[in-house]
């Protein structure tokens, strides 16, 4: 599997030096490169990615605030110069904190914490047969869902949250990760919802009904989501 990698920084030299190292690695595929903040926030709207590279001290918008405007986070590694920034990017999560000059060594050793950990998030049983359920790692477990018994799932910050009749479970994995494993009765329909197609209990305009909840239909999402429904050839 290959993961995607946005590279963020103001120097071309920092540029540069990274986009050679995700070069030579195998499975990594360079997304894009952005000069700063804002021309990232503006990729990231249109492009999903596994891993962010992220410088902190830019012009515009700095690497924490655009970390802290993002609705839903890629895996991220804070690439800087100031190491006084350490203790703030892990109260962001970051996976890791890179302090320039950055060796490949040193590089690769991050990447392979990321795609460890990017390979656990969400994690389909293997089987002869299609699975009809995964599990997902927490902050202290690892649980069993079953497809079927999703409702919906929605982003929060870094984080996205699984909700069924019964529970709802958070983990820090993003949504487009957890969307890519998920079977075709599910449909996205807001940068920051995931429904069931299979738990709508009504469509009204712009919003969708499952149980006791509500969940917003975007202008972005609102075509899929009725070409979806139109395909259940509805009486």
């Amino acid at each position: 599997m290959n993961y995607r990698i946005l590279i963020v920084d103001d120097e071309p030299p920092a540029r540069k030096l990274l986009s050679d190292y995700v070069s030579k690695i195998g499975n990594l595929e360079l997304a894009g490169v952005c000069s700063n903040g804002q021309e990232a926030m503006r990729f990231l709207q249109e492009f999903p990615v596994d891993i962010l590279l992220l410088d902190i001290r830019m012009p515009l918008m700095t690497g924490m605030d655009l970390l802290n405007e993002l609705p839903e986070k890629p895996l991220t590694i804070f690439v800087t110069a100031y190491e006084e920034y350490a203790v703030k990017g892990y109260e962001l999560d970051v996976i890791d904190y890179l302090v320039k000059p950055v060796s490949f060594e040193r590089f690769n050793k991050s990447i392979e914490k990321a795609v460890e950990y990017l390979s656990v998030q969400v994690s389909p049983v293997e089987s002869t047969e299609k699975p009809d359920y995964f599990f997902i790692k927490t902050d202290t477990r690892i649980v069993k869902f079953l497809f079927s018994e999703i409702q919906a799932i929605e982003a929060q910050r870094e984080y996205i949250k699984i909700i069924t009749p019964t529970r709802k479970v958070m983990s820090l994995v993003s949504l487009t990760s957890i969307a890519n494993a998920l079977p075709a009765d599910f449909v996205r329909i807001h940068r920051s919802f995931i429904i069931n197609m299979r738990h709508i209990d009504e469509v009204q305009s712009n919003d969708v009904v499952i149980g006791k909840d509500i969940y917003p239909i975007s202008r972005n999402y609102r075509d899929e989501f009725f070409k979806k429904l139109g395909d259940l050839k509805l009486l």
